[in-house]
């Protein structure tokens, strides 16, 4: 019911536009070698569930879709949604302990 009423009520092109926002990051997260749980309906769930659909991008004050600690895949349960800010934080975060640790590693 949820979908043909988001169907319904939708309009066409802008479904099409966030199908191709979804293959986009589907896209991304491939790239970088980061699995990929969601389908379309899934990933649009967690972003209506938000509120910030309207607000995603990749630029200051916008809000992305985040990994707890950048790591894992992403997926309903992994995921939240939260500024663009925060996000780049912890992926900076994220690749300082990976450096540290392959240095532990090869100093060893």
């Amino acid at each position: 019911m949820g979908r043909m009423k988001m169907l319904a009520c939708g309009d066409v092109h802008n479904l099409q536009a966030l199908f191709r926002r979804f293959h986009e990051q589907r896209r991304a997260a491939e790239q970088r070698g980061v699995e990929w749980r969601f389908d379309f309906w899934g990933w649009l769930r967690v972003w209506q569930d938000s509120g910030h659909l309207s607000e995603r991008g990749r630029c200051k004050g916008s809000y992305q879709m985040c990994r707890s600690g950048d790591i894992g895949p992403y997926a309903s349960s992994t995921v939240r949604i939260d500024r663009m800010e925060v996000n780049a934080s912890e992926a900076q975060q994220t690749k300082r302990r990976m450096r540290q640790a392959s240095l532990t590693i090869c100093s060893s």
